[in-house]
């Protein structure tokens, strides 16, 4: 095979490094997610490469989440979640300011 024939072939082996890349990423942030103890603030909420059919959100000790988009988790809540399982529980602030629990998620049915 010529030289110039193969030089067709740098455009799949870009998109499968790309896709090759987000999938590492996913799973990392899914092991660190797993692996880590959670009571924390959601303190941002990031678009990612998905284009709005989930985004990220980061809690204070810079963990991140990836939820679908109709999530119904705010900046502001709070997180708590034990080590090693990959169920949280959300606390939503009350109107005087306490926070009270919300609902139980596991990231395996989102």
């Amino acid at each position: 095979m010529k030289i110039k024939n193969l030089w067709r072939l740098f455009p799949i082996f870009i998109i499968i490094g790309i896709i090759i890349f987000f999938e590492r990423k996913g799973y990392l942030e899914r092991e660190k997610f797993h692996k880590t103890v959670i009571n924390s603030l959601i303190i941002t909420k990031k678009s990612n490469w998905s284009g709005g059919r989930s985004y990220d959100y980061l809690t204070k000790n810079n963990v991140v989440i990836t939820l679908l988009s109709n999530s119904p988790i705010k900046v502001g809540d709070s997180i708590s979640k034990e080590a090693n399982t990959d169920e949280f529980k959300v606390y939503k602030k009350n109107q005087i300011g306490k926070y009270e629990f919300y609902k139980n998620f596991d990231l395996k049915d989102l």
